[in-house]
Protein backbone atom coordinates (compact mmCIF):
# COMPACT_ATOMS: atom_id res chain seq x y z
CA UNK A 1 0.00 0.00 0.00
CA UNK A 2 2.98 2.59 1.18
CA UNK A 3 4.79 2.15 -2.49
CA UNK A 4 1.70 2.22 -4.06
CA UNK A 5 0.71 5.74 -2.68
CA UNK A 6 4.34 6.56 -3.29
CA UNK A 7 4.28 5.84 -6.69
CA UNK A 8 1.14 8.12 -6.92
CA UNK A 9 2.68 11.00 -5.30
CA UNK A 10 5.75 10.66 -7.93
CA UNK A 11 3.05 10.01 -10.46
CA UNK A 12 1.48 13.34 -9.98
CA UNK A 13 4.33 15.53 -9.04
CA UNK A 14 6.06 14.58 -13.03
CA UNK A 15 1.91 15.55 -14.19
CA UNK A 16 2.38 19.10 -12.49
CA UNK A 17 6.09 19.60 -13.94
CA UNK A 18 5.00 19.33 -17.53
CA UNK A 19 1.92 21.33 -16.66
CA UNK A 20 4.09 23.55 -15.58
CA UNK A 21 6.55 23.28 -18.63
CA UNK A 22 3.35 23.65 -20.88
CA UNK A 23 2.71 27.05 -18.74
CA UNK A 24 5.91 28.64 -19.06
CA UNK A 25 6.63 27.70 -22.48
CA UNK A 26 3.34 29.55 -23.25
CA UNK A 27 3.97 32.80 -21.09
CA UNK A 28 7.59 32.86 -22.77
CA UNK A 29 6.23 32.83 -26.64
CA UNK A 30 3.80 35.73 -26.04
CA UNK A 31 6.38 37.27 -23.47
CA UNK A 32 8.68 37.10 -26.73
CA UNK A 33 6.21 38.68 -29.37
CA UNK A 34 5.90 41.08 -27.15
CA UNK A 35 9.29 41.90 -26.44
CA UNK A 36 9.79 41.97 -30.55
CA UNK A 37 7.29 44.18 -30.90
CA UNK A 38 5.32 41.61 -32.80
CA UNK A 39 2.27 42.37 -30.37
CA UNK A 40 1.06 45.47 -28.12
CA UNK A 41 1.21 45.28 -23.98
CA UNK A 42 -2.36 45.10 -23.99
CA UNK A 43 -2.41 42.44 -26.50
CA UNK A 44 -0.14 40.62 -24.67
CA UNK A 45 -1.72 41.13 -21.22
CA UNK A 46 -4.95 39.86 -22.73
CA UNK A 47 -3.32 36.31 -23.79
CA UNK A 48 -1.74 35.94 -20.32
CA UNK A 49 -5.07 36.37 -18.78
CA UNK A 50 -6.82 33.73 -20.85
CA UNK A 51 -4.05 31.85 -20.64
CA UNK A 52 -4.47 31.64 -16.67
CA UNK A 53 -7.90 30.83 -17.29
CA UNK A 54 -7.57 28.06 -19.37
CA UNK A 55 -4.98 26.38 -17.64
CA UNK A 56 -7.47 26.99 -14.17
CA UNK A 57 -9.52 25.44 -16.25
CA UNK A 58 -7.95 22.41 -17.77
CA UNK A 59 -5.58 21.82 -14.31
CA UNK A 60 -7.46 22.98 -11.26
CA UNK A 61 -6.03 25.53 -8.44
CA UNK A 62 -2.24 24.43 -8.45
CA UNK A 63 -1.43 25.70 -11.71
CA UNK A 64 -3.63 28.41 -11.40
CA UNK A 65 -2.11 30.03 -8.36
CA UNK A 66 1.68 29.39 -9.69
CA UNK A 67 0.08 31.26 -13.54
CA UNK A 68 -1.36 34.09 -11.32
CA UNK A 69 2.25 34.92 -9.60
CA UNK A 70 3.78 34.50 -12.63
CA UNK A 71 1.15 37.16 -13.98
CA UNK A 72 1.60 39.37 -11.35
CA UNK A 73 5.18 39.35 -11.32
CA UNK A 74 5.05 40.57 -14.99
CA UNK A 75 2.55 43.15 -14.06
CA UNK A 76 4.78 44.59 -11.45
CA UNK A 77 8.07 44.41 -13.71
CA UNK A 78 7.44 44.49 -17.71
CA UNK A 79 4.27 46.06 -17.64
CA UNK A 80 4.41 48.69 -14.61
CA UNK A 81 4.58 51.56 -17.78
CA UNK A 82 1.14 50.71 -19.11
CA UNK A 83 -1.79 52.66 -17.50
CA UNK A 84 -5.03 51.07 -18.76
CA UNK A 85 -5.91 48.16 -20.99
CA UNK A 86 -9.68 48.51 -22.35
CA UNK A 87 -10.37 51.73 -19.98
CA UNK A 88 -9.40 49.03 -16.77
CA UNK A 89 -6.86 49.81 -15.29
CA UNK A 90 -4.15 47.80 -14.48
CA UNK A 91 -5.30 46.76 -11.05
CA UNK A 92 -8.73 46.60 -11.88
CA UNK A 93 -7.51 43.72 -14.55
CA UNK A 94 -5.33 42.34 -11.90
CA UNK A 95 -8.07 41.54 -9.49
CA UNK A 96 -10.51 40.64 -12.27
CA UNK A 97 -7.98 37.56 -13.21
CA UNK A 98 -7.46 36.88 -9.48
CA UNK A 99 -11.45 36.38 -8.80
CA UNK A 100 -12.35 34.85 -12.30
CA UNK A 101 -9.55 32.68 -11.95
CA UNK A 102 -9.90 31.46 -9.11
CA UNK A 103 -13.26 30.45 -9.71
CA UNK A 104 -12.75 28.69 -12.72
CA UNK A 105 -9.46 27.18 -11.17
CA UNK A 106 -12.12 25.73 -8.19
CA UNK A 107 -14.72 24.33 -10.52
CA UNK A 108 -11.49 23.16 -12.66
CA UNK A 109 -10.15 21.36 -9.67
CA UNK A 110 -13.39 19.46 -8.90
CA UNK A 111 -14.22 18.64 -12.61
CA UNK A 112 -10.56 17.21 -12.64
CA UNK A 113 -11.11 15.26 -8.67
CA UNK A 114 -14.34 13.92 -10.45
CA UNK A 115 -12.23 12.57 -13.59
CA UNK A 116 -9.50 11.45 -11.62
CA UNK A 117 -12.17 9.46 -9.33
CA UNK A 118 -13.76 7.94 -12.54
CA UNK A 119 -10.23 6.95 -13.68
CA UNK A 120 -9.93 5.07 -10.43
CA UNK A 121 -12.90 3.36 -10.20
CA UNK A 122 -12.50 2.52 -14.19
CA UNK A 123 -9.38 0.97 -12.92
CA UNK A 124 -10.64 -0.87 -9.99
CA UNK A 125 -13.53 -2.02 -12.04
CA UNK A 126 -11.04 -3.42 -14.76
CA UNK A 127 -9.46 -5.32 -11.74
CA UNK A 128 -12.17 -6.39 -10.61
CA UNK A 129 -13.36 -8.04 -14.16
CA UNK A 130 -10.01 -9.89 -14.44
CA UNK A 131 -10.52 -11.57 -10.93
CA UNK A 132 -14.78 -12.18 -11.98
CA UNK A 133 -12.91 -13.79 -15.69
CA UNK A 134 -10.23 -15.53 -13.43
CA UNK A 135 -13.07 -17.04 -10.94
CA UNK A 136 -15.19 -17.68 -14.20
CA UNK A 137 -12.41 -19.90 -15.76
CA UNK A 138 -11.75 -21.61 -12.61
CA UNK A 139 -15.37 -22.96 -12.37
CA UNK A 140 -15.31 -23.76 -16.11
CA UNK A 141 -11.92 -26.25 -14.73
CA UNK A 142 -13.52 -27.52 -11.63
CA UNK A 143 -17.11 -27.71 -13.21
CA UNK A 144 -15.73 -29.79 -16.06
CA UNK A 145 -14.12 -32.14 -14.00
CA UNK A 146 -16.64 -32.29 -11.57
CA UNK A 147 -18.61 -33.61 -14.68
CA UNK A 148 -16.02 -36.06 -15.94
CA UNK A 149 -15.80 -37.59 -12.35
CA UNK A 150 -19.21 -38.25 -12.33
CA UNK A 151 -19.94 -39.52 -15.83
CA UNK A 152 -16.53 -41.92 -14.86
CA UNK A 153 -17.51 -42.90 -11.75
CA UNK A 154 -21.23 -43.69 -13.55
CA UNK A 155 -21.68 -45.76 -16.08
CA UNK A 156 -18.75 -43.64 -18.40
CA UNK A 157 -16.20 -46.60 -17.09
CA UNK A 158 -18.43 -49.55 -18.11
CA UNK A 159 -19.14 -48.14 -21.27
CA UNK A 160 -14.99 -47.88 -21.94
CA UNK A 161 -14.34 -51.15 -20.53
CA UNK A 162 -16.84 -52.39 -23.00
CA UNK A 163 -15.11 -51.13 -26.19
CA UNK A 164 -12.37 -52.58 -25.12
CA UNK A 165 -13.72 -55.71 -24.53
CA UNK A 166 -14.86 -55.75 -28.19
CA UNK A 167 -11.55 -55.64 -29.48
CA UNK A 168 -10.37 -58.37 -31.79
CA UNK A 169 -7.64 -60.26 -29.89
CA UNK A 170 -4.40 -61.07 -32.80
CA UNK A 171 -1.85 -60.07 -30.80
CA UNK A 172 -0.39 -57.59 -27.81
CA UNK A 173 0.82 -55.05 -30.37
CA UNK A 174 -2.26 -55.03 -32.33
CA UNK A 175 -4.71 -54.72 -28.91
CA UNK A 176 -2.70 -52.06 -27.62
CA UNK A 177 -2.66 -50.26 -31.41
CA UNK A 178 -6.02 -50.54 -30.81
CA UNK A 179 -6.85 -49.80 -27.23
CA UNK A 180 -4.62 -46.69 -27.65
CA UNK A 181 -6.97 -45.08 -30.25
CA UNK A 182 -10.16 -45.97 -27.67
CA UNK A 183 -8.68 -44.76 -24.43
CA UNK A 184 -7.53 -41.04 -26.33
CA UNK A 185 -11.00 -40.79 -27.78
CA UNK A 186 -12.84 -41.28 -24.85
CA UNK A 187 -10.82 -39.39 -22.46
CA UNK A 188 -10.68 -36.43 -25.34
CA UNK A 189 -7.16 -36.67 -25.50
CA UNK A 190 -4.95 -34.96 -28.07
CA UNK A 191 -2.22 -36.73 -27.54
CA UNK A 192 -1.69 -40.68 -26.30
CA UNK A 193 1.40 -42.47 -26.61
CA UNK A 194 2.16 -46.08 -25.95
CA UNK A 195 5.50 -47.72 -25.12
CA UNK A 196 6.28 -51.52 -24.47
CA UNK A 197 9.27 -51.96 -21.02
CA UNK A 198 12.06 -53.44 -22.25
CA UNK A 199 14.31 -53.78 -18.94
CA UNK A 200 15.54 -49.92 -18.31
CA UNK A 201 14.41 -49.26 -21.74
CA UNK A 202 11.11 -48.18 -23.42
CA UNK A 203 10.32 -48.71 -26.57
CA UNK A 204 7.40 -47.08 -28.39
CA UNK A 205 4.51 -49.19 -29.88
CA UNK A 206 1.70 -47.17 -31.36
CA UNK A 207 0.16 -43.32 -30.06
CA UNK A 208 -1.82 -40.64 -31.62
CA UNK A 209 -0.58 -36.63 -31.56
CA UNK A 210 2.43 -35.07 -31.85
CA UNK A 211 5.68 -37.01 -30.46
CA UNK A 212 8.85 -35.33 -29.00
CA UNK A 213 10.32 -38.48 -26.99
CA UNK A 214 11.94 -40.69 -29.00
CA UNK A 215 11.22 -43.77 -30.26
CA UNK A 216 13.21 -45.92 -27.80
CA UNK A 217 14.11 -43.49 -24.65
CA UNK A 218 16.11 -44.68 -21.40
CA UNK A 219 13.25 -44.58 -18.47
CA UNK A 220 15.92 -42.87 -16.39
CA UNK A 221 16.03 -40.00 -18.66
CA UNK A 222 12.61 -38.89 -17.97
CA UNK A 223 12.29 -38.03 -14.05
CA UNK A 224 8.30 -38.06 -15.03
CA UNK A 225 8.52 -41.80 -16.75
CA UNK A 226 10.71 -43.04 -13.97
CA UNK A 227 8.82 -41.61 -11.35
CA UNK A 228 5.55 -43.47 -13.01
CA UNK A 229 7.62 -46.80 -12.86
CA UNK A 230 7.89 -46.39 -9.32
CA UNK A 231 5.02 -45.22 -7.75
CA UNK A 232 2.24 -46.47 -10.98
CA UNK A 233 1.80 -42.93 -12.12
CA UNK A 234 3.72 -39.68 -12.31
CA UNK A 235 2.39 -36.56 -13.21
CA UNK A 236 4.84 -33.13 -14.26
CA UNK A 237 3.69 -30.97 -11.48
CA UNK A 238 4.50 -33.62 -9.09
CA UNK A 239 7.86 -33.93 -10.28
CA UNK A 240 8.35 -29.92 -10.70
CA UNK A 241 7.90 -30.09 -6.60
CA UNK A 242 10.23 -32.38 -6.33
CA UNK A 243 13.28 -31.42 -8.25
CA UNK A 244 14.27 -28.79 -11.22
CA UNK A 245 13.10 -29.81 -14.60
CA UNK A 246 16.34 -29.46 -17.28
CA UNK A 247 14.79 -31.49 -20.45
CA UNK A 248 11.38 -31.94 -22.12
CA UNK A 249 9.31 -33.91 -19.68
CA UNK A 250 5.29 -35.12 -20.60
CA UNK A 251 2.68 -33.98 -18.26
CA UNK A 252 2.12 -37.78 -16.47
CA UNK A 253 2.73 -40.99 -17.42
CA UNK A 254 1.14 -44.27 -16.07
CA UNK A 255 2.25 -48.22 -16.03
CA UNK A 256 0.70 -50.64 -17.58
CA UNK A 257 1.12 -53.67 -15.03
CA UNK A 258 2.85 -54.06 -12.02
CA UNK A 259 5.18 -51.61 -10.71
CA UNK A 260 8.02 -53.69 -10.18
CA UNK A 261 7.72 -55.48 -13.52
CA UNK A 262 5.98 -53.15 -15.45
CA UNK A 263 4.74 -54.24 -18.98
CA UNK A 264 4.42 -50.70 -20.95
CA UNK A 265 3.50 -47.21 -20.11
CA UNK A 266 1.42 -45.07 -21.17
CA UNK A 267 2.75 -41.25 -21.68
CA UNK A 268 0.67 -38.08 -22.47
CA UNK A 269 3.43 -35.35 -23.49
CA UNK A 270 0.43 -32.27 -24.19
CA UNK A 271 -2.80 -31.82 -22.54
CA UNK A 272 -5.01 -28.99 -21.70
CA UNK A 273 -4.93 -27.57 -18.13
CA UNK A 274 -8.58 -27.70 -17.98
CA UNK A 275 -8.67 -31.27 -18.60
CA UNK A 276 -5.57 -32.07 -16.80
CA UNK A 277 -6.32 -33.42 -12.94
CA UNK A 278 -5.23 -35.66 -10.53
CA UNK A 279 -8.96 -37.30 -11.28
CA UNK A 280 -8.23 -37.79 -14.83
CA UNK A 281 -4.59 -39.48 -13.94
CA UNK A 282 -6.02 -42.18 -11.63
CA UNK A 283 -8.65 -43.10 -13.97
CA UNK A 284 -6.37 -43.81 -16.92
CA UNK A 285 -4.46 -45.67 -14.27
CA UNK A 286 -7.35 -47.84 -13.57
CA UNK A 287 -8.18 -48.47 -17.31
CA UNK A 288 -4.13 -49.21 -17.74
CA UNK A 289 -4.80 -51.96 -14.55
CA UNK A 290 -7.81 -53.89 -16.51
CA UNK A 291 -5.54 -53.59 -20.15
CA UNK A 292 -2.53 -55.49 -18.20
CA UNK A 293 -5.37 -58.00 -17.31
CA UNK A 294 -6.35 -58.83 -20.65
CA UNK A 295 -2.79 -58.50 -22.05
CA UNK A 296 -1.71 -60.98 -19.47
CA UNK A 297 -4.16 -63.31 -21.23
CA UNK A 298 -2.87 -62.68 -24.56
CA UNK A 299 0.70 -62.87 -23.80
CA UNK A 300 -0.42 -66.34 -22.57
CA UNK A 301 -2.15 -67.29 -26.06
CA UNK A 302 0.92 -65.96 -27.23
CA UNK A 303 3.50 -68.21 -25.52
CA UNK A 304 1.58 -70.75 -27.12
CA UNK A 305 1.67 -69.69 -30.58
CA UNK A 306 5.40 -70.05 -29.85
CA UNK A 307 5.07 -73.24 -28.93
CA UNK A 308 3.95 -73.66 -32.49
CA UNK A 309 5.78 -71.28 -34.78
CA UNK A 310 8.74 -70.50 -33.06
CA UNK A 311 11.53 -72.66 -34.06
CA UNK A 312 14.66 -73.83 -32.09
CA UNK A 313 17.04 -71.42 -34.15
CA UNK A 314 14.96 -68.56 -32.97
CA UNK A 315 13.23 -68.10 -36.19
CA UNK A 316 9.44 -67.85 -36.92
CA UNK A 317 7.50 -70.17 -39.47
CA UNK A 318 6.34 -67.98 -42.22
CA UNK A 319 2.41 -68.08 -41.24
CA UNK A 320 3.31 -66.01 -37.80
CA UNK A 321 5.67 -63.87 -40.56
CA UNK A 322 3.23 -62.88 -42.95
CA UNK A 323 0.67 -62.47 -39.87
CA UNK A 324 2.98 -59.89 -38.07
CA UNK A 325 3.64 -58.21 -41.29
CA UNK A 326 -0.09 -57.18 -41.58
CA UNK A 327 0.31 -55.97 -38.09
CA UNK A 328 3.10 -53.69 -38.16
CA UNK A 329 1.74 -52.56 -41.35
CA UNK A 330 -1.54 -51.58 -39.89
CA UNK A 331 0.22 -49.88 -37.05
CA UNK A 332 2.14 -47.70 -40.10
CA UNK A 333 -1.21 -46.80 -41.32
CA UNK A 334 -2.74 -45.45 -38.51
CA UNK A 335 0.13 -44.20 -36.33
CA UNK A 336 2.87 -43.52 -38.63
CA UNK A 337 4.79 -46.31 -36.49
CA UNK A 338 8.15 -47.45 -39.01
CA UNK A 339 9.29 -50.95 -39.44
CA UNK A 340 11.23 -52.01 -42.40
CA UNK A 341 11.96 -55.47 -44.33
CA UNK A 342 15.68 -57.23 -44.40
CA UNK A 343 16.67 -59.66 -46.41
CA UNK A 344 20.13 -61.29 -46.52
CA UNK A 345 21.69 -64.52 -47.69
CA UNK A 346 24.98 -65.98 -46.06
CA UNK A 347 26.47 -69.33 -45.28
CA UNK A 348 24.48 -71.86 -42.54
CA UNK A 349 27.60 -71.69 -40.34
CA UNK A 350 27.07 -68.15 -39.51
CA UNK A 351 23.03 -68.85 -39.01
CA UNK A 352 22.92 -68.77 -35.15
CA UNK A 353 25.06 -65.60 -34.52
CA UNK A 354 23.60 -63.86 -37.29
CA UNK A 355 19.82 -64.40 -35.80
CA UNK A 356 20.81 -63.53 -32.15
CA UNK A 357 22.04 -60.59 -33.39
CA UNK A 358 18.62 -58.29 -34.11
CA UNK A 359 16.22 -57.85 -30.98
CA UNK A 360 13.42 -60.38 -29.55
CA UNK A 361 10.82 -57.71 -31.34
CA UNK A 362 11.91 -58.24 -34.35
CA UNK A 363 10.32 -61.44 -36.39
CA UNK A 364 12.59 -63.81 -38.41
CA UNK A 365 12.02 -66.62 -41.01
CA UNK A 366 14.82 -68.31 -42.92
CA UNK A 367 14.92 -70.44 -45.79
CA UNK A 368 17.34 -72.93 -46.06
CA UNK A 369 18.81 -73.30 -49.81
CA UNK A 370 21.90 -75.15 -51.25
CA UNK A 371 24.00 -74.63 -48.25
CA UNK A 372 23.20 -70.67 -47.61
CA UNK A 373 20.35 -69.23 -45.97
CA UNK A 374 17.79 -66.88 -47.19
CA UNK A 375 16.72 -64.63 -44.03
CA UNK A 376 14.04 -62.45 -44.20
CA UNK A 377 13.53 -60.21 -41.03
CA UNK A 378 10.67 -57.28 -39.81
CA UNK A 379 12.13 -54.84 -38.04
CA UNK A 380 9.48 -53.09 -35.47
CA UNK A 381 9.69 -49.23 -34.72
CA UNK A 382 12.84 -48.77 -37.53
CA UNK A 383 13.30 -46.43 -40.29
CA UNK A 384 15.79 -46.45 -43.21
CA UNK A 385 18.68 -45.18 -41.09
CA UNK A 386 18.52 -47.84 -38.58
CA UNK A 387 18.17 -50.87 -40.94
CA UNK A 388 21.28 -49.24 -42.45
CA UNK A 389 23.01 -49.43 -39.62
CA UNK A 390 22.18 -52.90 -38.46
CA UNK A 391 23.00 -53.87 -42.22
CA UNK A 392 26.12 -52.08 -41.80
CA UNK A 393 26.81 -54.08 -38.95
CA UNK A 394 26.28 -57.48 -40.60
CA UNK A 395 28.61 -56.67 -43.24
CA UNK A 396 31.27 -56.00 -40.85
CA UNK A 397 31.01 -59.16 -39.29
CA UNK A 398 29.80 -61.61 -41.82
CA UNK A 399 30.09 -62.54 -45.37
CA UNK A 400 26.22 -61.70 -46.09
CA UNK A 401 24.55 -60.35 -49.35
CA UNK A 402 21.46 -58.22 -50.02
CA UNK A 403 18.90 -60.35 -51.58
Amino acid sequence: MKKLIQKNNFTNLKSFLFQLLELIISFAIVITLHLTSVISSSVTIVFLVAFIFIWSARYGLLPFLVSISIFQLLLLTLFKQVQNIGGLSLNTVSIFTIVVGLIIGVIGEMLNKKIRDLQNDKKRLELENQKLLSAISDMRVVISQLQMRIYFEGEGLIVLLERLRELEILDVDEILTRAVEIIAEFFELENLHLYRCEGNFIRYVAGIGQKRLPNSLDATKSSVIYDALQNGYSTLPKVIMKADITSFEPWFAVVIGEKSNAFGVFVVEDVSPEKFSETLVKYISAVAGWLYANVRTILQEEKALEEVYKKPDGTWDENYYIKKKKVFEKRKERFGIPYEELCITYKSEYHNSIVNTFRKSDVLVAYPTNGKIVLRALLAVCDAQGKAKILERLVNKYEIEVC
